[in-house]
């Protein structure tokens, strides 16, 4: 199963990685919306994990274009603030453009791990 981590935060983005690497998940690592985009064309990620507040490329531009190229990918939005400038729920609105789980940070491993469960293909 591979896993894409997008995340500014590089404390958060580095301790996701440990914990899903050392889970047997093949994963990599982005910054931003823009530079997760780049790696999507040459990783093929089961799963998508992004944080909605990011320089450059956020996670909701983000979902919205990945879920017009890559379809299939699933995508678990995380996010410290519930409401934008607009006061809009932004994870009520991930949801409706496509993201299939919703973690409020901060969250536990095992809310992560249940999210990944909760995607992985039934066999």
């Amino acid at each position: 199963m591979k896993i894409l981590i997008v995340e500014d935060d590089p404390i958060l983005r580095e301790f996701l990685l440990e914990v899903l690497d050392g889970g047997g998940y093949e994963v990599r690592e982005s910054a931003d919306g823009d530079a997760a985009l780049q790696c999507l064309q040459d990783f093929a990620a089961h799963i998508l994990i992004t944080d909605l507040v990011m320089p450059h490329c956020d996670g909701i531009s983000l979902i919205a274009k990945v879920k017009r190229l890559y379809p299939q990918l699933r995508i678990i939005a995380m996010s410290g603030r519930s409401r934008n400038d607009l006061d809009i729920d932004s994870l009520q609105l991930v949801q409706a453009l496509g993201a299939d789980v919703t973690l409020q940070k901060p969250f536990l491993v095992e809310q992560i791990e249940a999210a990944i469960a909760q995607l992985m293909p039934r066999h």
